[in-house]
C-alpha cells in the first residue's frame, strides 16, 4: 500500500512540472511518516524543475542605475537577491562601514547591560584626529551606550574598547569578525580592527559588506540602534556632562530625504574615499545599498537613491509559502489541491513561513525555476525539523529560496487518513486558463485509469490464477482418500 501511495505522489509531483525519482519520492514519504527516533541517512537529493511547454520569460529589467561610485551593489535583505551590481568582487578599503560588523559581533557575543570598562590603549591607539566621542582611560559605560556610539558617531576608541570587552585583545576580535564573515558567506575580505581605520591587510568588497548588512539588519537590536536619529549619554564614573549623539546618515539625520530609510553607516578615509551602507523599506521590501570608493558625499548619496529606486520600482516580492499553498492554482505550484500529501492543514510536510522570491514587474512565479536539495538528517525532533530547500532562479539570477519543513507534531494518522481524496473534483470557479482546463483533468483521468488497470491486471494474471490453483489443492486433497496414486498428478 505504501508503494502504491509513494506513486501516485510522484506522478502528481511530476504533473507539477517536478522531475522526481522513485527513490526520492519514497523517503520523502518515509521521513513524513517517521517517528521521533526517525534516522534518514539518504544522501542529499537535488530536484530540478523542468519545463512542459514553453514559456515566455521577461527580461531583467534593462533600466540599469547609473553609479559615479567605483563599485556598488543593491540587494534584498530577505533573500540576498542580487538586483544590480557594479565590480560586485573588486576590494577596497571599507573605513568606518566595518563597524557594522563590530556592531553585529557584539550584540551576538554579549549582553547590552554589560559594563564596557576603557583601557589605555582604546583610548590612545588609535588616532586622537579620527571620529571619537572623547572618552577617559578608566570610564565606565553599558554595551548598549557604546553601540550607539558606534554607530551613529562612528566612535573610533568606543569600537576598540568593545571589540577588547568581547574577544579580550583586537587581534583576537579581528579572528572572530573573520570567521562570522566566513560564516555569512563573505569571499573578498580580511578585517584587521574593528573600526575601519586604514590597515593594507583590511579590505572588503561590496558584495561581501551586503551579505553582513544582510545579517546585522535582520537582527532586531541592529535595526532599532541603526534607525535612531539621537542618543544621549548620560554622566558617567568620570565625565560630568551628559553627551550628545547623532546620526551621520543624512537618510536618518534628516539633511536629506528618502522614502522609506530606516538605517546605515557612514565612512571616510583618505585611502577607502567615501563608502556608504543604506537600508530602507517599501511595500514589504527590505533593500540594502553598498557604496565603495565614491569621490564625494554628494555623488555617494545620489548613488544610493539610484540603487534604491531601482530595486523598488522594479522588483516586486512574493512569499513562497503563500504562492505554492494548496489554495494556489498556478500550474508551477508544488503544493496544489491534486497533491493532498502537501496540504498546509494536514501534511507533516510544509514549507516555511518566512521564504520570499524577488522577480522583475511584469514576470510571472511561474516563470521562476525550482531547485529541490533534501538534505539527510539522523533524527526527527520534535517541533519544525528541516528536511531540505527550495532555491528559485530567473533569468540566471538567485532570487530567493525556502525551507522544506517536517513538523513532528502533526500525527502520522492524520497525514494517512487524508492522502487519498474519496472524489476527485475540479471546482469550475478556479479554472484560469483553457491549457490548464483541458489537461489537467485528462491527466488525473489517466492516472485514474493507470491505477484501475494495474489493479485488473493483478486481478486477471496474479488473483484469479491463485484461487484457480487454491481451489484445485484442495479438491485434490479431497479425493486422495479414494484415488489411487496412478489417478493424481500433482504438477
Amino acid at each position: 500500500m505504501k508503494k502504491t501511495l509513494i506513486l501516485i505522489s510522484a506522478l502528481c509531483l511530476l504533473f507539477n512540472n517536478t522531475a522526481v525519482t522513485f527513490a526520492m519520492a519514497q523517503s520523502t514519504y518515509n521521513a513524513a511518516t517517521s517517528g521521533i527516533n526517525h534516522t534518514i541517512e539518504n544522501k542529499n537529493t537535488t530536484v530540478k524543475t523542468t519545463k512542459t511547454k514553453e514559456t515566455k520569460v521577461s527580461a531583467w529589467p534593462e533600466n540599469q542605475p547609473q553609479v559615479n561610485s567605483e563599485a556598488a551593489l543593491v540587494m534584498e535583505a530577505s533573500t540576498g537577491a542580487i538586483l544590480y551590481s557594479k565590480n560586485p568582487h573588486e576590494t577596497y578599503y571599507p573605513a568606518s562601514i566595518t563597524k557594522i560588523l563590530t556592531t553585529l559581533l557584539a550584540i551576538e557575543n554579549s549582553s547590552l547591560n554589560e559594563t564596557v570598562t576603557f583601557s589605555k590603549k582604546a583610548v590612545y591607539d588609535v588616532d586622537l584626529r579620527s571620529s571619537r566621542i572623547g572618552i577617559d582611560v578608566g570610564e565606565k559605560l553599558t554595551m548598549e551606550q557604546s553601540l550607539y556610539g558606534v554607530m551613529l558617531e562612528s566612535a573610533n576608541e568606543v569600537s576598540y574598547a568593545v571589540a577588547e570587552h568581547v574577544s579580550g585583545t583586537v587581534d583576537a576580535f579581528s579572528d572572530l569578525m573573520n570567521k562570522k564573515a566566513k560564516e555569512l558567506g563573505c569571499m573578498d575580505s580580511n578585517f584587521t580592527n574593528p573600526h575601519g581605520l586604514p590597515d593594507e591587510n583590511h579590505y572588503t568588497s561590496v558584495y561581501d559588506m551586503a551579505l553582513i548588512a544582510k545579517a546585522a539588519i535582520n537582527n532586531e537590536t541592529f535595526k532599532k540602534i541603526t534607525n535612531t536619529r539621537t542618543y544621549v549619554i548620560p554622566p558617567t564614573n568620570i565625565q560630568e556632562e551628559t553627551r550628545y549623539l547623532a546620526n551621520h546618515h543624512k537618510f536618518i539625520k534628516g539633511d536629506m530625504s528618502f522614502d522609506g530609510a530606516i538605517g546605515g553607516k557612514t565612512g571616510y578615509t583618505s585611502k577607502a574615499k567615501y563608502t556608504l551602507v543604506t537600508f530602507a523599506e517599501r511595500n514589504g521590501m527590505t533593500l540594502i545599498s553598498v557604496i565603495m570608493f565614491c569621490d564625494s558625499i554628494a555623488n555617494e548619496y545620489a548613488d544610493t537613491k539610484a540603487l534604491l529606486n531601482f530595486g523598488f520600482d522594479n522588483f516586486n516580492i512574493y512569499n513562497i509559502a503563500d504562492s505554492e499553498n494548496p489554495g494556489n492554482t498556478s500550474s508551477n505550484s508544488l503544493f496544489t489541491k491534486y497533491v493532498p500529501l502537501f496540504d498546509l492543514k494536514t501534511s507533516c510536510i510544509q514549507l516555511s513561513n518566512s521564504g520570499n522570491i524577488i522577480l522583475p514587474n511584469g514576470a510571472a512565479y511561474e516563470e521562476a525555476e525550482k531547485e529541490v536539495d533534501f538534505i539527510p538528517i539522523k533524527e526527527i525532533k520534535t517541533g519544525d525539523n528541516v528536511i531540505g530547500n527550495i532555491q528559485y532562479t530567473y533569468d540566471g539570477n538567485l532570487v530567493g529560496s525556502t525551507n522544506i519543513i517536517y513538523k513532528e507534531d502533526i500525527t502520522v494518522s492524520k497525514l494517512e487518513n487524508s492522502f487519498i481524496p474519496v472524489t476527485t473534483h475540479v471546482d469550475s470557479t478556479i479554472i484560469t486558463s483553457d491549457d490548464e482546463n483541458s489537461i489537467k483533468p485528462i491527466i488525473i483521468g489517466i492516472i485514474i485509469g493507470v491505477i484501475a488497470l494495474s489493479f485488473t491486471l493483478y486481478i486477471v494474471i496474479v488473483e484469479l490464477p491463485y484461487r484457480r490453483r487454491r481451489n484445485a489443492y484442495w479438491e485434490k486433497k479431497r479425493r486422495r482418500g479414494t484415488c489411487s496414486k496412478r489417478d493424481y498428478v500433482d504438477f
